[in-house]
């Protein structure tokens, strides 16, 4: 299933606080966890996608040096998937087995999932028992479901200053997340972030969430005066989109004019990471006479 750009937008936002938007979904205090940092799993492939960026499965530290260290899959949702459960347990069992804490023989993370789904909910978790035979089946990940998030109880924390200001651009997708005095006081809230890029980011993204939701004109006309600027995070946002539109191009037009495509050099193309390059391959497929006259041409 391919990520569309407010996935991604989810994804750039919860890495502008991980532990603040960590402790929050899981409803843990910062001394009941510690964030590591995001694990490089694009060799493991969430199912239905070619490739699982690195900043969406985190590695967590429970307190206690005896305690097991976690692996946490987040997966954003923009509309529930009916099949999510079946996703989840293929992809934690690829993950316990590719995904190693150490190099010492048999270790092993534990593994939990957490979703969020932007709008709707369908819940992930199921439990299969047949007591008689002493079968048992369990996956239970964390969920949230914004639109059943109360924007105004969320406010209260973060003005409180118990929750993180990262927060912020998840407002427009909560209930209430449209009540012109909530947007007033999230503009106050917001303006407690003293660095000016920070602080126009958080516009910028909460203007992405507010499309989701058909809250967009709410929102624009409400921080149209907040000066928001252009911003390298929505650049990255859309050069990332971009990119993985270009990466597929080329793919599609090679095995049009060619055939299947080797398996290394499909993995090669698409773990591209520069746009010009891409836009480069592009151009080189479309005069390419076999696989061999790319992969020089491109550098392969």
């Amino acid at each position: 299933m391919a990520k569309n750009r407010f996935d991604q937008a989810a994804r750039l936002t919860v890495k502008q606080d991980a532990p603040g938007f960590l402790g929050w979904a899981l409803s843990l205090a910062p001394a009941d966890f510690t964030f590591v940092g995001w694990l490089d799993t694009r060799h493991v492939p969430f199912p239905g996608e070619t490739e699982r960026t690195g900043d969406s499965v985190a590695r967590l530290k429970r307190p206690g040096g005896t305690a097991p260290p976690w692996v946490l899959a987040v997966e954003f949702q923009t509309e529930p998937d009916p099949l999510i459960f079946g996703r989840l347990m293929v992809y934690q069992g690829l993950l316990w087995q590719a995904v190693k804490p150490d190099e010492e023989r048999g270790s092993r993370f534990e593994i939990g999932s957490l979703v969020v789904n932007l709008t709707g909910s369908v819940s992930a978790a199921r439990r299969m028992e047949w007591p008689e035979a002493e079968l048992l089946t369990v996956l239970k990940p964390r969920e949230r479901n914004l639109e059943n998030e109360n924007a105004d109880e969320l406010l209260k924390q973060i003005e409180a200053g118990t929750h993180s200001r990262w927060l912020l651009p998840w407002i427009p997708l909560m209930t209430g997340g449209d009540d012109a005095d909530i947007i007033e006081r999230w503009k106050l809230a917001a303006e407690g972030e003293t660095d000016f890029h920070r602080r126009n980011n958080m516009g910028l993204l909460a203007r992405v969430f507010a499309e989701v939701v058909d809250r967009k004109p709410i929102w624009d006309k409400a921080l149209e005066r907040w000066n928001v600027r252009e911003s390298t995070l929505l650049n990255e946002l859309f050069a990332e989109r971009d990119l993985a539109v270009t990466l597929a191009n080329v793919i599609a037009v090679l095995e049009v004019r060619l055939g299947k495509v080797p398996a290394d050099l499909e993995a090669e193309v698409r773990a591209a990471t520069n746009l010009a390059d891409a836009k480069g391959w592009f151009t080189l497929a479309l005069k390419a006479t076999d696989f061999a006259t790319f992969r020089n041409s491109a550098g392969l």
